[in-house]
């Protein structure tokens, strides 16, 4: 049985920058139209984000017995709902980010990471999908803003409700 009562520093560290870029991310993108300097730094988050959640998601994989054991009984249905929050979180970060890359893309524009690096073009310029790929970039973002306060008011319930830290095991001190 995993007895693990922290999670791994390179988790701890994945886990807060990519909350910090999806926090910068969500509020520039309700204040950015497709005209603004704020569009580029953006867009170069949104490659960070998905850079750190392909890591996260490897490290999930390679340290799975350095994870701590869920505080909630396996048949419980909060257990069920931790899993399920826990695995749309994870799509979010890596469809989120992908599809601003795609619409990006699709609208005729290179990725360029912080004004240095130009990234691959996935799709050629087309303006219907450039369209439906925002459409659905938008709004899976505001999914995964409605997932992540589910998981913040889950880690709250915890600690309020149960007497149970287990925001503790995801601090880097």
């Amino acid at each position: 049985m995993n007895t693990a009562k922290r999670y791994p520093l390179l988790i701890i560290l994945a886990h807060w920058l990519i909350a910090a870029g999806i926090a910068a991310n969500l509020v520039s993108g309700w204040l950015l139209d497709d005209a603004t300097e704020l569009l580029d730094l953006h867009r170069s988050i949104g490659v960070l984000v998905l850079a750190f959640s392909a890591l996260r998601l490897f490290c999930r994989f390679a340290y799975r017995s350095k994870i701590p054991a869920s505080v909630n009984a396996p048949a419980s249905l909060q257990y069920r709902v931790e899993k399920l929050v826990h695995t749309l979180l994870y799509a979010g970060m890596v469809l989120v980010p992908l599809l601003g890359w795609l619409k990006t893309n699709a609208a005729g524009h290179v990725l360029v990471l912080f004004d240095t690096v130009e990234l691959p073009v996935l799709l050629e310029k087309n303006r219907a999908l450039s369209s439906l790929f925002g459409e659905a970039h938008s709004i899976s973002a505001y999914l995964l803003a409605m997932l992540i306060g589910l998981h913040i008011a889950g880690g709250v319930a915890h600690f309020m409700m149960e007497k149970r830290n287990v925001i503790k095991r995801m601090l880097p001190f």
